[in-house]
């Protein structure tokens, strides 16, 4: 059976920069803030966050033997 690898984007907003361009957002803050996003997220908000896939693939078939 054929299988599929779609890739998905979703938007979060982080607060507490100090700087217009957001140069100083850690990773750390960027972390925590899509943790929070997908926390408060229910199932169909997750799919309006996210829409269609912007990249699919077909995965190749895995027979097991290496």
């Amino acid at each position: 059976m054929k299988t599929y690898n779609h890739a998905f984007d979703i938007a979060f907003e982080v607060s507490g920069s100090k700087t217009p361009d957001g140069s100083d957002v850690t990773a750390e803050m960027m972390r925590e803030a899509l943790y929070k996003r997908l926390r408060n997220m229910g199932d169909i908000e997750i799919f309006e966050a996210t829409g269609a896939p912007f990249d699919t693939y077909e995965e190749e078939v895995q027979d097991g033997t290496d």
